[in-house]
């Protein structure tokens, strides 16, 4: 495996705590790891002759009822499905004759988040039954649907499960369902075909309210005198790519867009949301096996609920009658529908295929010694306690997170490691990170992308908590206090990364992405991890 670090990891020992001087310490860190971003190392070239491979997949991963759902501040038990959860799963191979040039497995997940742990647990699971296949190059996504089943027996405190299927029994059931597709999908697959295209979709919007005074609020009240604007870019771009059997018949689509499938969080029901409702729409077009593979672009700030418009929009769709998903389904689909015709124009067998993956350090968020007195004593608070109620364990996870990792700064472990997948499949690039990261960055990777179009998705193959990565504006909005929504997404409680870090990455995705278009087509062999 290559693995490249931007920095060496700062010896663990005890030193100040001021931000005065961490401020002048990560400014160093920071300048020294840009100095050392600025080359990446020479990849060989794709073939342009290589024969493409493709199949598809797809696994129903819906939970045994009832069932504990995460997503919320506290645990919702479902009695009901609104709709089923599924995997769905895309294998690539390229290949020069009998010779393997490059590969990949991508596999969209209807769940919330992939929790530490899990995707490095599958790839055991199913490593054996994948002889040939390095299982390095499969990755998992999630969709971020809030009404998804708990993946951590202790995300939650376990009394309130009650008799809903426990998380440690529904695991082993996921990776059946999941490794049963996965290996459906790579067997199953045959000489095929690509294209790609880019349309555009209102899904998300940007869902951070400004005020008067400057603060900001995650899906606060606009109707108020006080209320001047949202405070960023709302991306409305939905990234399209076809596969096709020999037939040119349209077996797998995949799609990514700037909004996480949460439009019907905090109901107590299991739902794949807007994603079920664009799949149905597209297999009614082309037919009930086409597997479709939901993504969600950089959306940090951006999700489906609506800050202002509500009566106009909800009146919409009260006269289609449609529910809301439903009507975001239609939207993605439609989106879909406008760009098949035209992208079918240029469908394409032989295109090159390289599949690269970079683990990445990037600067942690600096905890200062204000904010972990703050932590502290919330935790105090909730410890003290003779009964945990509400919200109280949720509170006591993501403040303990802030103490644990000032005590870890304090002995020098500074750096956050992701895995990283960058892929080329023609003139398109793929790109994954595991956060919920802001829209400004994604339109930073796009604009600075060598790449025809830039297939971008967030939510995929953390190997750990990743939670937030905020711009330095939304930052300023706030502050970090006791209060758990103060500046929301933006403050220590949710950034393990903070603003230097997403440039750090920015950087390296696309000085990797650009490695890929330097390379001058020609046979090679299979790049190494």
């Amino acid at each position: 495996m290559v693995r490249e670090r931007l920095a060496p990891r700062i010896e663990k020992k005890p030193g100040p705590t001021y931000r005065r001087f961490f401020g002048g310490a990560l400014a160093v860190v920071v300048a020294g790891l840009l100095l050392q971003t600025t080359t990446v190392p020479a990849v060989e070239g794709p073939s342009s002759k290589a024969k493409l491979l493709m199949g598809a997949a797809t696994a129903d991963i819906t939970p045994e009822l009832p069932a504990a759902l995460t997503g919320f501040q506290t645990v919702r038990i479902a009695r009901t499905i609104q709709s089923p959860l599924t995997a769905n799963v895309l294998a690539l191979e390229s290949r020069q004759g009998e010779r393997t040039v490059d590969q990949a497995i991508l596999v969209s997940c209807d769940l919330c988040v992939i929790r530490p742990g899990i995707q490095e647990e599958f790839r055991k699971h199913v490593a054996v039954r994948l002889p040939g296949f390095d299982v390095g190059k499969l990755f998992l996504a999630a969709t971020h649907t809030h009404s998804a089943p708990v993946l951590k027996q202790d995300q939650y405190d376990e009394e309130q499960y009650g008799d809903a299927t426990q998380p440690k029994d529904y695991l082993p059931f996921l990776y059946d369902r999941m490794a049963e597709a996965v290996v459906r999908a790579w067997d199953g697959r045959s000489p095929g075909a690509v294209a790609w295209g880019l349309g555009h979709a209102v899904v998300g919007h940007n869902r951070r309210v400004v005020y008067a005074d400057g603060h900001a609020q995650m899906l606060g009240k606009t109707n108020d005198p006080k209320f001047r604007h949202v405070e960023g870019y709302e991306d409305h771009a939905v990234d399209v790519l076809g596969f096709y059997d020999d037939q040119r018949q349209l077996k797998a689509a995949a799609i990514s867009l700037a909004g996480t499938a949460q439009m019907s969080q905090g109901e107590g029901v299991v739902s794949a949301d807007f994603w079920h409702d664009a799949r149905e729409r597209l297999r009614q077009r082309y037919g009930k096996g086409l597997c479709v593979l939901g993504f969600s672009a950089p959306a940090g700030d951006q999700c489906p609920h609506l800050s202002y418009r509500k009566k106009g929009e909800a009146r919409m769709d009260r006269l289609r009658g449609l529910s809301r998903t439903q009507e975001l389904g239609r939207r993605i689909a439609e989106a879909f529908f406008d760009v098949a015709d035209v992208m079918a124009k240029d469908v394409r067998t032989d295109v090159p295929l390289v599949h690269l993956v970079r683990q990445v350090d990037l600067p942690q968020q600096i905890i200062t010694e204000a904010e972990y007195a703050i932590a502290r004593k919330v935790c105090a608070d909730v410890d003290a306690k003779n009964e945990r109620k509400g919200w109280d364990t949720w509170v006591r996870r993501l403040y303990g997170g802030v103490c644990q990792r000032y005590v870890a700064q304090q002995q020098g472990d500074r750096s956050y490691r992701l895995e990283m997948h960058v892929l080329r499949l023609g003139d398109v690039a793929i790109a994954t990170n595991p956060f919920e990261l802001y829209v400004d960055y994604g339109v930073q990777i796009q604009a600075r992308s060598p790449a025809d179009q830039t297939f971008l998705i967030q939510l995929a193959s953390p190997l750990d908590d990743a939670y937030y990565v905020p711009t330095p504006r939304a930052v300023a909005a706030g502050r970090f206090s006791e209060k758990v929504m103060d500046n929301y997404s933006a403050t220590v409680m949710t950034n393990i990364v903070g603003p230097e870090g997403p440039q750090v990455l920015v950087d390296r995705t696309v000085e990797t992405i650009a490695a890929l278009w330097r390379a001058p087509p020609g046979p090679s062999a299979a790049p190494s991890r």
